[in-house]
């Protein structure tokens, strides 16, 4: 019985660990998608807004969040909304005021113009804008032209079919409790369970906050960075860029309440959930430790490339997980596909790691970096007689005199990975 209690907890001690390292490879919008599933599941885990929350006040753009891809633009709605329209059925002067209308859109899909307004500048009647308008909000995406969030989200829940009281109210009044993570003050306002809030809250998350989402021109993405690096008056320093996902914790409320109750069956649901709840806060605390280490490290190591003073210093992730005295697959995870925000730009945490290069594995001088090698073949060739440029060969040479060795290959490589044309064709008359 004993072994096989040991077995269970080496076993789950081993699920934990893998579970640990999962979080720890997520990048911070995939982190937030999993806490807000956690939170939706598990009661013991509690969720509040704190700090200075990128979305903390601000409705639409909580329920906008995320939106990485580029904004709408007006020249993809605008002939979507129109095939959509019976061309038939219409005169040309309502033609015209449709493509007035449409372009009073926000760059949500919202309609904020003033009807009065829209109709003397059209020189129609009030009469025909609000037609016009009621033909463009029973188009396609659903939720096109309302005045609000509210409006938008209601307009869905009845294509959907969904008629409920307490859901609408929820969307009527309560948006800015959503956004902020205040279930107990709808719980307790509409007289519900939290569970069933949580229920309600997913439900609104599975609509469409923003009708004008995907219809972007281009393929242009938005990079949320994990970390900022940031130069004040006493030097340089690492923030994670986590404030927006809010603070979670353990509910006190369930925990008294499993302390309280005499039911064996419900007290082990609330050890369970207990259990997860403290293993994800746990798991949380620990990944930002991880992140901060490992971001303090690379800026001492790459000062003077964060600065814009010097090329990147040859630095690898086994090296660094030695520094630090963790495992390399731990360094690997946590960069994953992480970025950080610093002055000369936002750069991916991978490339900022570089192995030093050698000719032939032999150690012969300072271990360099590709990216210094480059920017040493760039100044020579850009210093050379344009009338005698530099061979491949040459470059090999003058670079060994930098105690830089490489094959006249390797040079060729790094010439042609910058663009730069061979001696050949770099010569001047």
């Amino acid at each position: 019985m004993i072994d096989e209690l040991r077995l269970e907890q080496q076993q789950q001690l081993s699920q934990q660990q893998i579970q640990s390292l999962q979080l720890l490879a997520m990048d911070n919008i995939e982190l937030e998608g999993f806490l807000q599933n956690e939170h939706l599941e598990n009661p013991l885990l509690e969720y509040s807004s704190q700090g200075t929350s990128l979305r903390k006040g601000e409705v639409d753009a909580f329920w906008n969040r995320d939106i990485r891809e580029s904004a709408a633009e007006e020249n993809k709605i605008k002939p979507y909304l129109q095939e959509q329209l019976p061309m038939e059925k219409f005169t040309q002067k309502e033609w015209e005021l449709f493509e007035f209308l449409i372009d009073c859109l926000d760059e949500h899909g919202f309609f904020k113009g003033n009807i009065e307004e829209i109709a003397k500048m059209n020189h129609v009647s009030c009469q025909s804008v609000e037609k016009c308008l009621e033909e463009l909000r029973l188009l396609e995406p659903v939720g096109i032209f309302a005045e609000n969030l509210q409006e938008c989200l209601l307009r869905q829940l009845a294509v959907l079919g969904i008629s409920n009281p307490d859901l609408e109210k929820i969307i009527k009044e309560h948006l800015e409790d959503v956004a902020e993570g205040k279930i107990s003050s709808i719980s307790r306002e509409l007289k519900l369970s939290t569970l069933q809030v949580r229920k309600y809250i997913a439900m609104i998350e599975h609509l469409n906050p923003c009708p004008m989402a995907g219809f972007s021109t281009g393929e242009t993405k938005y990079i949320v960075p994990d970390m900022i690096a940031v130069q004040g008056e006493s030097g340089w320093e690492i923030l994670l860029n986590d404030s927006w996902l809010g603070d979670y914790g353990l509910n006190d409320y369930y925990i008294h309440m499993m302390k309280e109750t005499k039911d064996a069956e419900l007290y082990e649901y609330f050890r369970k959930k207990l259990e997860r709840a403290r293993f994800i806060v746990n798991s949380i605390e620990q990944r930002r430790k991880t992140l901060l280490m490992i971001g303090k490290t690379l800026l001492e190591h790459q000062k003077g490339y964060f600065e814009g003073k010097e090329p990147l210093r040859p630095m690898t992730m086994t090296a660094l997980a030695k520094e630090l005295g963790i495992n390399s697959s731990t360094v690997s995870r946590a960069i994953k596909g992480k970025y950080i925000q610093a002055p000369r730009g936002t750069l991916e945490l991978k490339s900022l790691f570089s192995a030093g290069v050698h000719q032939n594995g032999e150690e012969k001088g300072e271990a360099v970096t590709a990216n210094k090698i480059k920017n040493q073949i760039f100044k020579l060739i850009k210093a050379e007689d344009k009338r005698k440029p530099y061979s491949d060969t040459k470059l090999v040479q003058l670079l060994q005199q930098e105690n830089i060795q490489i094959s006249r290959r390797a040079v060729a490589k790094y010439r042609e990975e910058m663009g730069i044309r061979g001696s050949f064709e770099r010569k001047e008359e």
